[in-house]
């Protein structure tokens, strides 16, 4: 885990912090990327349907998560971004942690996107588990 990471004062940028986390969880064999407006978009390649199978393609995208950086009482804090009740319904968010803990993060995230039965370094993966904390956006 970079200093630079564990270094985000609470006013910091969500970009830095976007950055440390897609690292740290490419280290655990998983698929990340920063896109837009303080998502950060995570897939457990062990759980990809495999490539010669178009029905598999289509029914099983296979397992990933979306978190988002948002302020919580003037900290930015990652978010998990779950589906709404309703099929046009906007996503829910549920606070994850601080961005400046990375372990945490990287944790659950690590745990919701596992397949434990598969050879993957995400599946065996093991780390500390942390702290959880309104929102507006990111800086």
């Amino acid at each position: 885990m970079g200093a630079s990471v564990r270094a985000l004062t609470p006013g910091g940028a969500w970009r830095p912090a976007a950055l440390g986390l897609v690292a740290e969880l490419e280290r655990r064999g998983l698929v990340a990327e920063v896109r837009g407006s303080g998502v950060v978009r995570v897939h457990n390649p062990a759980g990809a349907p495999d490539a010669d199978d178009p029905q598999g393609q289509v029914f099983a995208p296979g397992l990933g998560q979306e978190v988002v950086c948002r302020r919580r009482d003037g900290v930015l804090w990652w978010w998990w971004v779950w589906s709404g009740p309703a099929r046009h319904s906007p996503p829910e968010l549920e606070p994850l942690c601080p961005v400046a803990d990375v372990v945490t993060a990287v944790t659950r995230i690590v745990r919701v996107v596992a397949v434990p039965f598969a050879d993957s370094p995400a599946s065996s993966s093991r780390a500390s588990s942390g702290s959880s904390g309104s929102s507006d956006g990111c800086e």
